[in-house]
């Protein structure tokens, strides 16, 4: 099963991003449940405050999707973060968010760290990124940029077929040498965590 989220903001394409597919269970939160609905896209569930929603929208939202599930606008977690919690319960084999990379730094870097919960790929028309455990992966990259970043330290980074290449290099948290690669191409490492990011600008 693959789960599909639609989030604020809303800066990204369905028509470019969204296919259809079989055996996907698909969840729109907030203001991305009317954006999905709106476009012909049938929710399994709509989970959010829907503080970002007027009463028409919310109201259709409510005909609409197949489950409901609305929480208090104050609470401890976000709309993103409860539905990702949603997500995980159904054991997916992958978590696509469209949208939940925006000028709201602060929400951007929230998501950041829902990507530890599980393959989780957050994309809009311009940015898609995701985090890597250990191993060796091919990567094809769909922007013009791609940056990789140790959000735990990474051991023996490698990157092979990219415009710049490593071997074998130890990549801290704090070290930003591996910003705006470009191309595709394989990664490899054996401890820490990774942090892809491709971006067109």
């Amino acid at each position: 099963m693959i789960v599909k989220l639609f989030i604020n903001p809303l800066n990204y394409s369905l028509d470019r991003l969204y296919t259809k597919e079989e055996n996907e269970y698909l969840i729109g939160v907030d203001k991305g449940a009317y954006h999905a609905l709106k476009h012909g896209i049938e929710l399994d569930l709509a989970i959010g405050d829907f503080d970002s929603t007027d009463e028409t929208e919310t109201a259709y939202i409510k005909k609409h999707a197949k489950v409901v599930k609305t929480h208090k606008a104050r609470k401890d977690e976000t709309d993103s973060y409860l539905a990702i919690k949603e997500a995980l319960r159904l054991n997916p084999e992958e978590i696509i968010v469209y949208g939940g990379i925006g000028s709201r730094l602060d929400h951007t870097y929230a998501n950041i760290a829902l990507l530890k919960q599980g393959t989780i790929v957050f994309m809009n028309d311009k940015n898609k990124m995701y985090m890597l455990s250990p191993g060796q992966y091919d990567i094809k990259n769909t922007q013009t940029y791609i940056s990789f970043f140790a959000i735990e330290d990474v051991v023996k980074l490698s990157l092979t077929g990219f415009s710049y290449a490593i071997t074998d290099y130890d990549l801290a948290v704090d070290d930003p040498l591996c910003v705006s690669n470009k191309g595709s191409g394989t990664v490899s490492f054996d401890e820490g965590l990774l942090l892809v990011m491709e971006s067109s600008d």
